[in-house]
């Protein structure tokens, strides 16, 4: 450190040294980030009953803001067989499963 013309220059070095580091403000500001992106999860107990059509329970799924689109769900339970293999019963989903995840839910 050294004065020059009423000014106190210091060595970057030396002001590392000085200055105390907050934990860590990009983890912080990230972890903000993500809960904003990650609104709260939704759990919801959907209940199958017999002759329950994969139209019915995806929009019942898109009512409960379980899934954001009750055609495109349809689509891929009947895409993929899995409309045939729907179980009755009370089945607990999220509103961050996959379709994939929601169908193996569905099926078993």
């Amino acid at each position: 450190m050294f004065v020059k013309k009423g000014f106190v220059v210091t060595l970057p070095m030396e002001e590392a040294k000085k200055t105390v580091q907050p934990k860590d403000p990009d983890k912080d500001s990230m972890e903000k980030e993500a809960s904003q992106k990650n609104p709260s999860i939704v759990t919801y107990t959907i209940k199958v009953k017999t002759d329950m059509t994969a139209t019915e329970i995806a929009d019942s799924l898109s009512k409960e803001k379980i899934i954001d689109d009750a055609a495109e769900f349809e689509a891929y339970m009947n895409d993929r067989d899995f409309s045939k293999k729907i179980q009755i019963g009370e089945f607990v989903v999220t509103n961050n499963m996959t379709y994939r995840q929601l169908a193996n839910t569905l099926t078993h």
